[in-house]
């Protein structure tokens, strides 16, 4: 029998939801601001850059054992992260690099850096989510 999610496991769940997202629509802002051909670097580019690489820095602790399905509580994290936790803290940690060139290529305000470290950090961000979060987020996410 499994041991059941404490509450500090349960706890921790919310947050990390609430700061892949702030990752999301930090690294969706700059794209659009790609899209535009207009780089804004000092109010959507740095400043969503920073929230990247801030956040980034701590995914890895996001993660303790217990948060996962069997916590009760909706999470599209899968098992996997557990049961191959030397394969996703590697993809972690690349995810984290990324991060941090994309905030080097930010301050630097080169655009054609920019685009292929943009193009980068979504390659590292999807490595982890297609081994390592449930595909039910992208349906429930086109809602």
């Amino acid at each position: 029998m499994k041991a059941a999610a404490g509450p500090a496991e349960v706890a921790q769940i919310k947050p990390r939801q609430d700061k892949f997202r702030d990752i999301g629509g930090a690294l969706k802002a700059i794209n659009d601001e790609l899209k535009k051909g207009r780089i804004d670097w000092d109010n959507t580019v740095v400043p969503n850059a920073q929230t990247i690489k801030d956040r980034s820095a701590y995914l890895l602790n996001w993660f303790p054992k217990g948060s996962g399905p069997e916590a009760g509580v909706k999470t599209y994290a899968l098992p996997s992260i557990w049961q191959k936790n030397e394969d996703f803290v590697k993809l972690g940690k690349a995810a984290q690099d990324e991060a941090a060139k994309l905030n080097q290529v930010a301050l630097s305000k080169n655009g054609n850096a920019l685009k292929t470290e943009v193009d980068a950090m979504g390659k590292a961000c999807k490595a982890c989510h297609d081994s390592y979060r449930s595909g039910d987020y992208e349906k429930e996410d086109e809602d």
